[in-house]
């Protein structure tokens, strides 16, 4: 992973706080800790490509959309994320080239599935040492 991950005791929820040198490290680490959340003993292949659009007010907004879209693509098409291969954050806007493989019973121990991403006790702060966020998912 590009940054740094803490795990978080959350009644009822799980939650993470990630720190990374850049912003877009930043959204890369917090999309691999989601899908570590999701399926913590695979690793997903690079068979499918997805091209991720994003969006927000602010960078929290963003944070939120991304990861959102990361798993409406795990709900609907039950694609695990294995790479992200290009991600390009500016004005709250985000684009991002995406890997990854379809779930596979056999290969893939699903261990919790993630209903929203949410905005409780949400932040995305830049620091001297580079950014920090924090992300509470509803399971």
């Amino acid at each position: 992973m590009a940054g740094k991950i803490k795990y978080l005791d959350h009644t009822g929820d799980v939650g993470i706080q990630i720190s990374a040198a850049t912003l877009e490290e930043l959204f890369v680490t917090a999309a691999q800790a989601m899908f570590q959340i999701i399926c913590p003993r695979g690793k997903a292949a690079n068979d499918e490509t997805f091209s991720i659009m994003a969006g927000g007010n602010n960078i929290e907004e963003l944070l939120v959309d991304w990861l959102s879209e990361l798993n409406f693509i795990f709900q609907t098409e039950g694609v695990l994320l294995g790479n992200i291969s290009e991600i390009f954050i500016e004005n709250n806007t985000l684009t991002a080239s995406i890997a990854g493989e379809r779930i596979d019973r056999q290969k893939h121990d699903i261990q919790i599935e993630i209903k929203a991403v949410t905005y409780h006790k949400l932040f995305v702060k830049k620091s001297k040492n580079g950014w920090r966020a924090q992300i509470i998912f509803d399971i």
